[in-house]
This record gives structure tokens, sequence and C-alpha cells, in this order.
């Protein structure tokens, strides 16, 4: 993955925000079912998205959760 932000990138984080939203929650694994990207592609751009406070990380013994972070979300919607 490029260490700049491409228009490709913004796509993916797009769509990734979308189907996290839709669904509550979602592995890494199903991300990648449902976009057909890498894993590495899935986590570059789940890492930024945690980064900037979108998306939060919620494990269950060793299987990661992904969910839209609830205060970030508020504060977009509001």
């Amino acid at each position: 993955m490029p260490r700049r932000i491409t228009d490709k990138v913004l796509e993916r984080k797009d769509q990734i925000v979308d189907l996290i939203r839709s669904h509550g929650e979602l592995t890494t694994s199903a991300l990648m079912r449902m976009t057909g990207m890498s894993h590495s592609q899935i986590f570059y751009v789940l890492k930024m998205l945690e980064k900037e406070g979108l998306v939060k990380e919620v494990r269950r013994g060793k299987i990661a959760y992904w969910r839209l972070n609830v205060e970030q979300e508020s504060d977009v919607e509001g």
C-alpha cells in the first residue's frame, strides 16, 4: 500500500466504514470476503481508520472485531 493517501485508499476507507456501519461489527476476515481485498490492504485501512478515531478493535479471544467508534460516530452525525 502507498504511504500517501490516494483516491483508491479513500474509496477503501469509505467502503469499510459503510460495511461496518451496516453490520455493526465485522472481523478482518469478513471484510476481506466482502471487499475482495487482501488481508494487508484491509489491515492497512483499518489501522488508518483506528488512528483517525473512526473505528476501534474489540478482541474476543483470538478474534478481533472492528466496530465504529461510538463517540466519533455521534460527532459525525451531529
